[in-house]
């Protein structure tokens, strides 16, 4: 693992809001852990470390790609996390083609009904009602109703929907 994991760990557990402790006990590590990995004192095992991201919650692959200039140890100037959103529109009975989430996406129906189609099955989500879909997760949006269907759909990384 290279020397910026705890610099990066640091980052986005700050930008999620938690504090070492609400971290710690979030992944089920000890405080310590949490504080030793950010000083760069110890390198977590992977199992450890997805272990602790999944709390975030962030991919391992995610994880890394994050922005931190490992030669200064300096952060990337980020006031507030990037977030990635889009305004989909879907007409009415139709859907898309089965993709695989190339990151964690969030997404809430603006209008119509939304059928959601996940490995594990299928939901049916109305206006005002949210759902979430974890990257390298295989799912198909489609619109069940006689109107336009309206999502909104954000994520902390690039959308390619």
């Amino acid at each position: 693992m290279s020397s910026d994991t705890g610099v990066r760990l640091k980052l986005l557990r700050e930008l999620a809001g938690f504090s070492q402790r609400e971290l710690a006990k979030r992944a089920g590590v000890t405080n310590s852990s949490i504080s030793t990995i950010e000083q760069g004192q110890v390198s977590p095992s992977v199992q450890s470390l997805v272990r602790i991201l999944s709390a975030i919650p962030i991919s391992l692959p995610d994880f890394f790609a994050f922005g931190v200039d490992v030669n200064t140890r300096e952060l990337n100037r980020l006031v507030s996390p990037p977030i990635h959103s889009r305004t989909l529109v879907l007409a009415a009975r139709s859907a898309g083609t089965f993709s695989v989430a190339s990151a964690d996406l969030s997404g809430v129906v603006l209008s119509g009904a939304l059928t959601l189609t996940l490995a594990a099955g299928a939901q049916t989500l109305v206006t005002g009602e949210s759902f979430c879909v974890s990257a390298g997760q295989l799912y198909r949006l489609g619109n069940i109703s006689n109107d336009e269907l309206r999502l909104f759909i954000c994520s902390l990384f690039e959308l390619s929907i």
